[in-house]
């Protein structure tokens, strides 16, 4: 448990500021864990900047509270472009200063975030089809397995919205990357009778692997220097790897202290599906990529799309952590508006001592991202519902819409 007369590090517009959080309790009433969410009309003017800031200082701190997390570190992008990062509770097992914005996390599943970024870039270049069957992509004397009965291709397209038919997992933790490919081909073409491509959505690990070996054959290089190549490269996310350095891991925020130590180590195996570790510093830079003002380039129009409809798919599992999944895009989830937020976009992501969240609300340019280590009292759920709503705080506070009012949908 965090020592809560701890003092989180926030870091607002470039500005440092020290949030007191002492003498706040974990068990509070109902009214105080659910305050009114600051709905206005559609016509209030915004809210003044340092209101605003400690509004979004009070939700941050909310979303830690309900957390029961040891450490924590909340990135939120305002619909001006500002980044507002905050650390809580202990960087260490119990002991030390907050996380702040430098503090090593692991994404875990956010990471097939960054395999679709890469794979929208290539599709918006020209490189790839959506569509492309992965058969084209197969490394050099491997193959994808015939449909069962005459069935369609498994696409690339269907790696990347969990509906390809492929299984959760297919290999064991290795050593390498290459090691790893290796691996994953030869259980490939060992799979018989697969569910057809597109009948059904089941999350699967597997898929987002197989799908940045495709990438990396599309770009004819490993995937780690594709990525860094076109994504985080670009965006000045140094931090964001799967393969950190002994500098790197020492500013890591401790994996939940309840449970066995997970070393922080080379990931490259996993690094399309959930291998890469970041830093809210470099997450507040990649959200406002995505959200930026402005028409929205091929690029971002592909990667958040939504391509495959729940109502279309007889069956959808692993979809619902957040909230209700109405439909499919590239490793996004979106959800409908609900008297809490608009329409999002969101993906969750845990393991390895991790839990992650992000949700971002592209036709508002807002978005937040949540890292903390606790795996334990189901907190994943409550933590994406307060990180939700926290979108439709950000839209009450620009005196856009109420946060208490579901906007329409698309």
């Amino acid at each position: 448990m965090a020592n809560m007369s701890r003092v989180g590090r926030w870091i607002i517009g470039g500005l440092a500021l020290g949030v007191a959080l002492a003498g706040c309790q974990r068990s509070r009433p109902e009214h105080a864990r659910h305050p009114d969410r600051g709905a206005q009309s559609v016509t209030a003017p915004p809210i003044d900047a340092a209101v605003r800031a400690r509004r979004i200082q009070a939700e941050a701190h909310r979303i830690y509270l309900d957390s029961e997390a040891n450490g924590m570190v909340v990135s939120v992008v305002t619909s001006d472009g500002h980044g507002f990062i905050g650390g809580f509770g202990h960087a260490g097992r119990g002991v030390g200063p907050p996380p702040d914005a430098r503090t090593l996390v692991r994404l875990q599943s956010i990471s097939k975030l960054f395999d679709c970024d890469l794979f929208s870039a290539l599709v918006a270049a020209g490189r790839v089809r959506l569509t492309d069957p992965l058969r084209l992509y197969a490394p050099p004397g491997r193959t994808v397995p015939p449909p069962a009965n005459g069935g369609p291709e498994i696409t690339l397209l269907n790696l990347a919205t969990h509906t390809s038919g492929l299984p959760r997992e297919g290999i064991r933790p290795v050593n390498s990357a290459a090691q790893a490919q290796t691996l994953r081909w030869i259980w490939l073409a060992s799979q018989k009778n697969l569910p057809p491509a597109g009948q059904d959505a089941v999350y699967s690990n597997i898929g987002f692997d197989l799908l940045g070996d495709a990438l990396s054959s599309a770009a004819r290089m490993p995937y780690a220097v594709a990525l860094r190549a076109t994504v985080t490269g670009p965006l000045g996310m140094s931090d964001t790897t799967s393969t950190p350095t002994t500098e790197q891991c020492a500013r890591m925020l401790s994996p939940d202290p309840d449970r066995a130590p997970f070393p922080c180590k080379d990931q490259s195996w996993e690094e399309a599906s959930g291998g890469l570790y970041s830093t809210a510093s470099d997450m507040t830079r990649w959200i406002r990529a995505q959200v930026a003002p402005g028409a929205a380039d091929d690029r971002r129009r592909i990667s958040q799309a939504v391509y495959v409809q729940r109502a279309s798919l007889k069956e959808a599992y692993g979809f619902d952590h957040a909230g209700h999944a109405n439909a499919l895009g590239l490793a996004w989830v979106e959800l409908l508006p609900t008297a809490d937020h608009p329409r999002v976009l969101e993906k969750t992501g845990g393991g390895d001592g991790f839990l992650s969240y992000i949700v971002i609300d592209p036709a508002n340019h807002t978005g937040v991202f949540v890292a903390f280590d606790h795996l334990g009292g189901l907190r994943l759920p409550v933590v994406a519902r307060d990180a939700n709503a926290f979108i439709g705080v950000l839209d009450a506070l620009d005196g856009r819409a109420p946060a208490s009012a579901p906007l329409s949908p698309r």
